[in-house]
């Protein structure tokens, strides 16, 4: 027993001192930081006409004519007036 209760005496050291570096850290990085402006969204995006969709879909060829002329004809009657 060279150091008299044979050297648990110290592990509470070496725990205070690695309490004391994470404390540091953990301080450091949340007082230290600079504050920063609040995030935003973006503006909301004002919906697609549906009659554009509609016809990009059928100038891309993703929709055939009868199915364009059939949307079409759809929208247009439950337009609303303006």
């Amino acid at each position: 027993m060279p150091m008299g209760f044979g050297g648990w005496w110290i592990l509470p050291l070496v725990g205070m001192g690695m309490m004391a570096v994470f404390g540091w850290l953990f301080f450091s990085r949340i007082l230290g930081r600079p504050s920063q402006p609040p995030r935003t969204l973006p503006p909301p995006t004002p919906p697609a006409d549906p009659l554009e969709v509609a016809r990009e879909r059928f100038a891309q060829g993703l929709i055939s004519k009868e199915e364009f002329d059939e949307v079409a004809e759809r929208l247009v009657r439950t337009e609303k007036p303006h």
